[in-house]
């Protein structure tokens, strides 16, 4: 029993630390944790925002506070880090397209800043030249010369590999001669073969590089006559203009034998039907060359035939029309794709192609609306001498071929 004046303390300090308790239980149940997925941990947010707590609610604010500085501090941490990621990524991107771009405008610069001097015979052909090609006059029409066309000479080289010769007329020879022409103001590509046995000006070199005449022979040959690489490829590029009216022909690719299945299946293999039956190959058939198929589809022959080169010429038609159609579609996905496999065909070709011609072809063959491609043959006809098979040119249909290639009719 106290006495009279004594307070009761200990029933005091029963209800303190009654009341201490129960506003600790309200202050939990009042409170909710949320998870911050940004930052991995749990911090407590008040259910209200109106009441007041006592000293231990104080302390939950200042908790609070402390923890949504870490927050703020690991957010603003991580965008930093994402801001530099992503500038870095449209850095390396705009630097890619502007190598992309500017590949691109050295290549236009390098495949159509060409001079003119167009020559025609003009004892076998009734027509007339006019500054050095910028115009001619034929059968009565006013032709203008498309600026906006170049031409690339591809030639198949009769080689395992690309090696000096030292003896004249060694070089090896040419069974593949296309001459690929591509107008980019009508977006289109006309693919001229010109069989190996047509007859043609052929200038003669010893592998010095002496020259030592011309003569009449199978185009096929002018290949022979260099040191089996660059003069080789330079003189039978110097026959072909011959043929052509000395259009000009700045851009050349030779391919060796073993270069064919490397290309072939450097664009994952390409789909032929065969237009005749030989060897392997049934006319009408279809075929996934791979490998040393590709090269047997575009060399195999029959040479008791007179015209076996020109039916060889038409499979190899068909498979340059379906290369040309499988390396479209890959360079739509991918432009740099076009260089890639240029890379690769590098240990079994000789050429003066470069990164920037490849890319400007890449772009006009493969976009702004794709290019027509046409696939033609030099008009001529056939004949045996006794020893070699011979191609004549019919000169009239050819040169009328010739203008509505490069000229436009004005």
């Amino acid at each position: 029993m106290n006495k009279p004046g004594e307070e009761n303390h200990s029933q005091t300090d029963f209800n303190d630390i009654h009341l201490s308790e129960q506003a600790e239980q309200d202050a939990q149940a009042d409170t909710i944790p949320v998870s911050d997925d940004m930052n991995d941990y749990k911090f407590i947010k008040s259910k209200s925002t109106g009441r007041s707590h006592h000293s231990s609610s104080g302390e939950h604010h200042h908790h609070h506070h402390h923890h949504r500085r870490r927050r703020r501090k690991k957010m603003k941490t991580w965008k930093k880090v994402t801001i530099i990621v992503v500038s870095v990524l449209l850095a390396i991107v705009l630097a890619l397209s502007c190598t992309a771009l500017i590949l691109v405008n050295v290549g236009q610069g390098e495949m159509l800043d060409a001079e003119l001097n167009v020559v025609v015979p003009t004892n076998v052909i009734s027509a007339e030249v006019q500054d050095d090609g910028d115009y001619i006059t034929y059968n009565g029409n006013f032709y203008r010369y498309n600026k906006d066309i170049t031409s690339l000479l591809f030639l198949g080289v009769d080689k395992r590999t690309f090696e000096d010769e030292n003896e004249e007329g060694t070089g090896g020879q040419v069974d593949v001669i296309v001459m690929i022409a591509i107008d980019t103001k009508n977006r289109k590509m006309t693919m001229m073969a010109v069989p190996r046995d047509t007859i043609a000006e052929v200038a003669l070199y010893t592998p010095s590089g002496h020259y030592s005449g011309m003569q009449n022979m199978q185009i096929s040959m002018a290949y022979a006559y260099g040191d089996g690489k660059e003069s080789s490829c330079d003189n039978t590029v110097s026959s072909v203009r011959r043929i052509f009216y000395n259009i000009p022909v700045k851009t050349y690719y030779a391919l060796d034998l073993n270069g064919i299945a490397a290309l072939n299946d450097a664009v994952g293999g390409i789909d032929v039907v065969s237009p005749e039956t030989i060897g392997n190959f049934i006319e009408g058939e279809s075929y996934h060359l791979v490998g040393k198929d590709a090269e047997r589809f575009v060399r195999d022959r029959d040479k008791s035939q007179v015209d076996s080169s020109l039916k060889r010429l038409e499979r190899q038609k068909v498979y340059a029309k379906s290369f040309l159609s499988t390396m479209t579609a890959s360079i739509k996905k991918d432009i740099t794709s076009a260089v890639g496999v240029f890379n690769e065909s590098a240990p079994y070709s000789c050429t003066n192609l470069n990164a920037a011609k490849v890319s400007y072809l890449a772009k006009e063959v493969a976009f702004g609306g794709g290019m027509e491609t046409v696939m033609e043959s030099i008009p001529g006809k056939i004949s045996y001498d006794g020893e070699l098979a011979r191609y004549d040119i019919d000169q009239k249909a050819f040169f009328e071929q010739f203008l509505s290639v490069y000229y436009e009719r004005v």
